[in-house]
């Protein structure tokens, strides 16, 4: 699969409107405090998959942000469920 262009008709296409909307959610507003986005910065530089996978897995442990994926995973399903 080539994941760029994957991305680019998910951004063009009504998902990335339902993306967009669930990053200026509520729950999206949580997440995005929690980032430290210095540390995200330097381990995604570094391509330190690990680091980056610690975060995510801190991240989505949360009840904000098991529904944040849950909505995020409903997003992208083309038939919206």
């Amino acid at each position: 699969m080539d994941l760029e262009k994957y991305a680019r008709q998910v951004r063009e296409g009504k998902q990335g409107a339902a993306l967009d909307g669930l990053a200026r959610s509520e729950d999206g507003a949580r997440l995005a405090a929690k980032v430290d986005g210095e540390k995200l910065t330097q381990a995604a530089k570094a391509g330190d998959m690990d680091a980056l996978g610690r975060m995510l897995r801190d991240i989505l442990s949360t009840p904000e942000g098991k529904r944040f994926a849950s909505q995020v995973q409903k997003a992208v399903k083309p038939d919206g469920r």
